[in-house]
């Protein structure tokens, strides 16, 4: 960490934890926290929340999130819906990327790929069903608008209670219900527009929920509907590099180096490229409710989460590694192997093109979900069934061009500097001395492609859960225990092909046009022809007529289709105890049991040397029993001082696809690409333990350790070999590594500064930072390459991350500035080459918000993100051997405005 951050973060640190006077002598207090205070605490929290959709500010969002973690049985992250209101944060992961422990990535504008304390392997649950879409295992969060959330908690620690599925956590969203509003009429929506600086892009958000709450001759009842509507189009612009290793062996660029230079590394290739494209969303959320008495109540919900995605990704593409071109003019870098600079040249033409890609990829998730309560003096009864269903598509067609020299032959000679600083940050540097990119007609069509893939989910659960209070005052207070049923089948298809024509871009069929890509990179701006992606896509008759197909689509490559079905049962039982002493214990004790049967059926494919095909079914399954036990407890210093402990036990499942049966057999070149129906579940044991100590409204100092210690993490490598007919082929396919270890710690601190004078005591500061001092996968590395600096360190892992928050509130203003920073982090495991692996450099992220409230019932928001504008980095190799390249985040500002009624 630079001074520069850690001068910010310790005077954060030292501030807010000195915000509140009292804090000494509340420490010393031996008051103890009774369970009566814990359900006034809970009713408390439900007051609330009952108010989530009127602004009420940041003050009652942090207190509304701090008395969840108080009184929770496991170690939970919570973001209640106002606080994600005063934040520019659009979906579930930009919510959840200030909350402690958490890391996210951000692609075309907007946050994703969520992992917890370092680790992969999130579980996600709506209202604490599981969600999942598609061939996946979880629901992507990203498709989550921040309209439609009640709260969402990031759960470290499980009781046996929760369903399994998630090593790294679990993170459920909390979508409103109605009778968790005022009664009456609630009318209350948004409308946004953001401005984006890259593109000059605008994207519009807007939102509504109507709900309503009565009294009846029967009981209570309400309804709502919550729906939500986002585009966002974006624009981001990249250079980048790809794998590099040795020349190929054999061929004639290896021949063209001299005997000193064989074995040294280059990319295999280097893209300029634009990447454009706009994701439509359209969500709703219905619900209806009906509580009969103070006994018994009934929930009917369902949702549906859409996401309609086009994009173009445009690139002008150099294949460096060429077998068939001369390599001459190397430079290579300080260690005297890896290449810095060279020349290209081959009289039949480099391999040099520009590359059109145009997609549209949908998704589709449907939840349904039926639920009864039942409340007695001692026993609850609760009842759910769901049924889900789902479903994602991709379509994509590619078009490359030659690019020609005068002489209208491809382009015979091209310069490539991998670490130039004309590239922000550093990267590859392209230039062709013999052609020109500004003329049209110097790019020739040379192959068409294109690929289609359809997943398809139909998912049915039961769950019956029951618990019954046994005592208000001795060591066993309440036990619970309860069954959960799933059924879940799905489909993959998946089907590619290429054709190879002949045509001068200018001229192809059908009316499909040419235009033009400029890298929007700081100080360089090359622009280069291909076709219209989005013509080629909407003249779909042009694209066949060119290729010579005679089919719509592609056929299905049998080797990636797949049927998957799968059923899990499992059982738990929980027991609550209590311990009566100078430091009163309270917890949970539980085990959850559950067994796992899956059966897929795929394909094999035996290509021999001219691609003629022998094809057999395949079969595999998964058969297993997991027992998960867990152990929470809280130990009460005083009322407002704890020490949480917990040890859990986790699973996580693998892909489908991943453990799928499929096989595809090549003879040409001794290659096999297969799925692995061997896969074992990624299992962990875990050890937490967070010190916490509570203030005023909504203020909290937290220390948090933690020991995950997964085994079985799950890669992908070509790293086996397996002998068919006396022939070694090269098996690449995913597998099981060995054990690993993540130990890191934890602060958290947040409160309002109410000692100070006047309006000052409306000021209030958040700050928390991750430290990981331990995050290693025991991946089967040998000889000299188990000694390559962090060859076992896990992938998406950043050694620190910290949040730090400044706000101002009151019921007419508000305002935040939030600053978010990530230590660069290792992207993924480069298994044939494991000393170049990609790591991500350190980014850095400024957010702000201010809300006016003028009248009670509409709030004006102006909000920015990346306010510095800082772009993503990326290099090969731990000590930045060759930079892979950056690509260009956007600065972007929010107008909104919120109603409500």
């Amino acid at each position: 960490m630079s001074s520069r951050h850690a001068m910010m973060a310790a005077t954060a640190l030292i501030a807010i934890t000195l915000c509140s006077p009292a804090v000494a002598q509340d420490i010393k207090s031996t008051d103890v926290q009774a369970n009566a205070t814990a359900a006034d605490d809970a009713k408390t929290d439900d007051a609330t929340l009952v108010d989530t959709v009127i602004v009420k500010g940041i003050r009652g969002s942090l207190d509304a999130a701090t008395k969840r973690k108080k009184n929770s049985a496991q170690i939970v992250e919570s973001i209640e819906s106002e606080d994600v209101g005063k934040l520019p944060d659009n979906n579930v992961p930009e919510a959840l990327s200030r909350v402690t422990g958490v890391q996210i990535e951000r692609i075309h504008g907007e946050g994703t790929n969520i992992t917890i304390r370092g680790m992969q392997g999130v579980s996600t649950t709506i209202n604490g069903n599981d969600n999942s879409v598609g061939d996946s295992r979880s629901a992507n969060l990203a498709d989550i608008p921040a309209e439609l959330l009640k709260s969402v908690q990031v759960y470290k620690t499980r009781t046996a209670d929760q369903v399994e599925g998630g090593i790294a956590g679990t993170v459920n969203v909390e979508l409103r219900r109605p009778l968790d509003l005022r009664n009456g009429l609630t009318v209350a929506g948004s409308i946004k527009n953001v401005y984006g600086s890259t593109g000059d892009t605008k994207s519009p958000y807007a939102s509504l929920l109507v709900g309503d709450r009565f009294d009846t001759g029967i009981g209570e009842m309400g309804f709502l509907i919550n729906g939500s509507y986002t585009k966002n189009n974006y624009e981001e612009d990249f250079v980048e590099s790809e794998s590099p290793n040795t020349f190929f062996d054999n061929t004639p660029s290896q021949a063209s180096l001299p005997a000193n230079q064989k074995n040294i590394i280059a990319p295999y290739a280097v893209n300029y490229g634009v990447e454009q494209g706009a994701i439509t969303r359209p969500s709703i959320n219905l619900v209806g409710q009906w509580r009969a008495n103070e006994h018994l109540d009934f929930v009917v919900e369902g949702s549906y989460f859409g996401s309609k995605e086009k994009r173009g990704r445009d690139r002008l593409h150099v294949t460096t590694r060429d077998p068939n071109s001369a390599v001459s003019n190397v430079v290579l870098a300080e260690d005297g192997r890896t290449v810095r600079s060279l020349t290209l040249s081959r009289p039949e033409g480099v391999d040099a093109s520009a590359q059109s890609y145009y997609e549209k990829v949908d998704s589709d998730n449907f939840t349904t979900n039926a639920e009864a309560h039942w409340r007695g003096d001692r026993l609850q009864v609760d009842g759910s069934a769901q049924y889900n269903w789902s479903k994602t598509s991709y379509y994509g067609v590619l078009s490359l061009a030659h690019l020609l020299d005068a002489s209208g032959k491809p382009a015979a000679t091209v310069n490539v500097d991998f670490n130039s600083s004309n590239i922000p940050g550093r990267g590859p540097y392209i230039t062709f001395p013999t052609s020109d990119l500004a003329k049209v007609e110097n790019y020739q069509i040379f192959q068409l492609h294109d690929e289609q893939a359809i997943a398809k989910n139909h998912e049915f659960v039961l769950k019956a859960d029951a618990s019954y209070r046994l005592s208000d005052d001795k060591f066993f207070r309440s036990i619970g225990f309860g069954v959960r049923y799933s059924d879940r089948h799905l489909t993959r298809d998946y089907g590619y092909r290429d054709a190879f024509p002949t045509i001068a871009l200018n001229s192809f069929p059908g009316g499909v046009g040419v235009t033009t890509s400029q890298l929007a990179v700081t100080g360089f701006s090359p622009t280069w022809y291909h076709l219209s992606g989005p013509d080629l896509m909407d003249r779909h008759d042009a694209l066949l007529t060119a290729a010579g197909w005679t089919t719509e689509r592609p056929p299905n490559d049998l080797g990636q289709t797949y049927v998957e079905d799968e059923q899990s049962l499992a059982g738990y039982g929980n027991l609550n105890y209590a311990i009566k002493s100078r430091f009163p214990i309270d917890g949970v004790a539980g085990v959850r049991v559950v067994r796992t049967k899956g059966h897929n059926v795929s394909t094999r494919f035996d290509l021999d040397k001219d691609w003629n095909a022998v094809i057999t079914p395949t079969e595999g399954g998964g058969d297993y029993v997991d027992v998960l036990p867990s152990l929470n407890a809280v130990v009460h210093f005083s009322s407002k001082f704890q020490l949480r402990l917990a040890y859990t036990y986790n699973v996580q499942r693998p892909n489908f696809l991943d453990m799928s049966s499929w096989r595809t057999i090549q003879a040409n070149n001794q290659i096999i690409y297969s799925g692995n129906p061997d896969l074992k579940p990624n299992r962990s044991e875990n050890y937490d333990a967070s010190l916490e100590y509570y203030f005023g409204r909504g203020g909290i100092v937290s220390l948090g350790a933690f020991l995950k210690k997964p085994d079985g993490y799950i890669y992908y490598s070509g790293g086996g070999q397996e002998t068919i007919n006396g022939v070694v082929y090269q098996v690449y396919t995913s597998r099981n590594a060995g054990p690993g270890e993540f130990q890191g710690y934890e602060f958290n601190t947040s409160g309002f500064f109410d000692f100070l004078p006047g309006k000052l005591h409306n000021f209030g500061a958040s700050a928390n930072f991750t430290y990981m001092a331990k995050y290693n996968i025991n991946f089967p590395f040998e000889g000299d390459q188990r000694l390559i600096p962090g060859v076992f360190d896990a992938d998406s892992t950043s050694k620190y991350t910290y949040n730090l928050a400044l706000y101002y509130d009151t019921p007419q203003f508000s305002a935040r500035v939030a600053y978010n920073y990530r230590a660069r982090y290792k992207v993924n495991v480069y298994q044939d080459n494991p000393e170049y692996s990609p790591y991500n450099d350190a980014t850095s992220r400024l957010d702000a918000a201010v809300n006016w409230t003028p009248i009670k019932q509409l709030t004006l928001s102006v909000e920015g993100t990346n306010l510095t504008k800082e772009n993503n980095n990326v290099y090969w190799g731990q000590d930045r051997m060759l930079p892979l390249g950056v690509r260009v985040q956007a600065r972007t500002l929010q107008v909104s405005a919120r109603f409500r009624y």
